[in-house]
């Protein structure tokens, strides 16, 4: 005890620098899981039924015990293995935890197992920790694997702090009597226990005996993050048994003279077993299947391995059940299949007869005898394989480069299918539009590589042409044009822009149309399919003449009625005037006097025309103004019956007059816009006093000029 005091410090500065490299072997915690499920899950493997599990004499749910629990490694370590079951004289996370070297223990606690104590007699024991039950092996030996592994290590060899640990078997010796608690966790080739003090590093560091320095090739230092300070090589603890016959033992570990420094065990997982036959299959074609047999497409290997070589033809045992029949539906299997002598295995095929009327699977049934006392069952399905069918849709006639939905589809065989056209397109749906009468070739293959081919057959009527005119064409604005369309039995007609005179004849095969400016005519035309063609004709309007006149001056007097005329249209190369007095031209433009002397009105006509012979006509009146003359009386006598009753001004040549008639206050009394309309000499339909008025007269004549003229007027009664 004093002697591991003073060295702590080193041990513990040692850990430090020794196993800084990065976390690889994960520790999970036994809780929540009974003793059975964790020795089923992480110890047992082939050959071996176990029961009546206990840890540390409990069957229960492991609670709160951190004692026991499961190991991985993420990358190989020298642990020697990479999962399994681990039990530890402290907490099992202790085996990852850097520069700790004891982890208090929680859960149920042992205080003594008599089977420790006679490994070390006179020795307190302490942290005791045990995994217990039975078993029944299928075979004449029990064995698993193993790694030892302490904190004890560097300071405590050849003292009293040897940790230690045992596998106690109990049952029926094949050899004689029986084990009662014999210790099968030995240094090989002896009977020593494995302890501290029987496999080291060969330092001692203390004077206990008995000590043993000379089994170093079983001790070495863990890596990556198992931090326990030493530990054994992998080692096997093995025992002769009888095969069938039910087994006890007990692995127990615990500290010895005081309750640091901690050490485990690791177990590794599926290693307890009882060595016996192994039977496994695969499968000739697994991209087909990897759980099933295929006729005519995967077959079934089973391999037969024993444990171990016999110089003798082992014989095997095979019991042959199921839904398929042996020899009708697959070759006959005999009842006993040999394993040569000085073989470990034999390999025998299973080709399943692909016979015509098989259309549902069937299942093989293998009991096969791997030991005294055990069978391994093998079911292997057989599915059939019905004749692949490929079955192509859509065969059909259609006009040129219509859209057409084909499509193909299949059935036995074995899935996933693979179909392929001969374009190479793999959908099983596809549009297409031929230009011409086309096969559409599809070939499908399945998993077994059995092929099947369909077509579809897409016929194409034949391609025919339209041929749309127009008859006059080009034309003049307002005329009208034919157009026409042959080669197919029913059209319609539209246009690039609005054409009124269409509506009501779109459907026929010669409309009479007047479009107002240039056109194009599209059509459609169907044949007795139904399928289509189109074409077109623009109707092209030569450019407007738009004629018109430009006449200088106008109005014109007639002290003077000479007028310049000028054609002003746009694009005019003939021309025919009428001046509507009898005078006629066929110049651009010229000049003319009319003769009139009086004030007239004449209509002057002009027809022109283009170079694409498109006429066009215009007009223009031409005034000829008389002389400007107004007389305004200064007098009148409204009660007088007759003459000069109505005070108005006379005149001609004005094209607008306006007076106005004010009493002597200024107010006005009368006013008209029209020369003929004259004052009767009331106002508000009173008769005014007789008197001197005043008046003022606007006017205007034929050139524009504007005159005034004021003066007064007598009234008189």
């Amino acid at each position: 005890m004093n002697v591991k005091k003073q060295i702590i410090a080193f041990v513990f500065f040692l850990s430090l620098f020794c196993l800084q490299l990065k976390a690889q072997v994960s520790i999970a915690s036994g809780v929540g899981m009974t003793p059975l499920q964790l020795v089923q899950n992480f110890l047992v493997g082939n050959g071996v039924i176990v029961s009546n599990v206990k840890f540390n004499d409990s069957p229960n749910v492991i609670a709160t015990s951190n004692q026991i629990g499961s190991f991985t490694t993420g990358t190989p370590t020298n642990l020697g293995f990479g999962t399994g079951l681990t039990i530890a004289t402290g907490g099992v996370q202790i085996a990852t935890m850097t520069g700790t070297l004891t982890l208090n223990i929680t859960g149920t606690q042992i205080t003594s197992d008599p089977q420790l104590q006679a490994l070390k007699p006179g020795k307190s024991l302490h942290d005791i920790a045990r995994l217990e039950f039975d078993f029944i092996p299928s075979s004449d030996t029990v064995k698993f694997r193993y790694v030892f592994a302490s904190n004890e290590y560097l300071t405590a060899v050849c003292t009293n702090y040897d940790d230690v640990f045992g596998f106690f078997i109990s049952g029926a010796n094949p050899a004689g009597g029986n084990y009662v608690n014999q210790n099968i966790a030995l240094v090989p080739g002896t009977n020593l226990p494995v302890s501290i003090n029987t496999i080291n590093g060969g330092v001692s560091m203390g004077n206990i005996t008995p000590c043993y320095l000379t089994y170093t090739q079983y001790y070495h230092t863990l890596s990556q993050n198992l931090t326990y300070l030493g530990a054994t090589v992998p080692l096997t603890a093995w025992a002769k048994v009888k095969p069938c016959t039910s087994y006890h033992i007990k692995m127990a570990i615990c500290d010895i003279s005081n309750a640091i420094y901690d050490s485990g065990v690791f177990l590794e997982a599926n290693s307890f077993t009882s060595p016996q036959l192994i039977v496994t299959h695969k499968f000739t074609n697994p991209a087909v299947s990897d759980t099933a047999m295929v006729r005519g497409c995967n077959n079934a290997v089973i391999k037969l391995k024993l444990p171990q070589h016999f110089n003798y033809n082992y014989p095997v045992q095979i019991i042959k059940q199921g839904t398929a029949i042996n020899g009708f539906d697959y070759p006959s299997i005999p009842d006993t299949v040999f394993i040569p002598a000085n073989t470990d295995s034999v390999l025998f095929t299973i080709t399943p007869y692909n016979n015509a009327g098989f259309i549902t699977p069937k299942l093989i049934q293998l009991v096969i005898k791997t030991s005294v006392c055990s069978y391994d069952t093998l079911k292997i399905n057989i599915f059939p394989n019905l004749p692949l069918i490929v079955n192509a849709i859509g065969d059909t006639s259609i006009c040129s480069l219509s859209n057409i939905h084909i499509s193909v589809s299949g059935s036995g065989g074995i899935q996933p299918y693979i179909f392929t056209w001969n374009n190479g397109d793999t959908n099983t749906q596809r549009i297409v539009n031929p230009s011409n009468t086309t096969l559409y070739q599809v070939v499908l293959k399945d998993k077994c590589n059995q092929i099947a081919k369909d077509s579809v057959l897409i016929t194409v009527f034949p391609d025919f042409v339209l041929n749309a005119t127009a008859n006059p064409n080009p034309i003049c604005k307002g005329e009208f044009v034919q157009l026409n369309v042959s080669g197919a039995i029913k059209y319609f007609w539209t246009t690039n822009i609005p054409d009124p005179s269409l509506v009501n004849k779109d459907t026929l095969h010669n409309p009479i149309v007047k479009p107002s400016k240039t056109t194009i005519y599209h059509v459609t035309g169907y044949d007795t399919h139904g399928c289509k063609a189109t074409d077109s004709v623009q109707v092209i309007l030569h450019p407007l003449l738009n004629a018109a006149i430009i006449a200088n001056p106008n109005p014109v007097s007639v002290f003077d009625p000479t007028v310049h005329f000028i054609d002003a249209s746009s694009g005019s190369i003939s021309w025919s005037w009428n001046t509507d007095d009898g005078f006629t031209a066929n110049v651009r433009d010229f000049i003319h006097a009319f003769s009139s002397s009086i004030s007239k009105n004449y209509h002057v006509t002009l027809m022109v025309s283009n170079a694409s012979g498109c006429v066009d006509s215009a007009a223009i009146d031409i005034f000829i103004y008389p002389e400007l003359k107004i007389f305004i009386p200064n007098a009148f006598t409204p009660d007088i019956p007759g003459l000069n009753n109505v005070f108005k001004a006379y005149g001609e040549g004005m094209v607008k007059f306006e007076m106005y008639i004010y009493n002597r206050w200024g107010q006005l009394i009368f006013s008209t816009k029209d020369i003929n309309s004259g004052w009767d000499g009331k106002f508000a339909n009173e008769n005014v006093a007789a008197g001197v008025y005043v008046y003022s007269a606007y006017y205007k004549d034929f050139l524009g000029k504007e005159f005034n003229k004021n003066g007064s007027v007598t009234l008189i009664r």
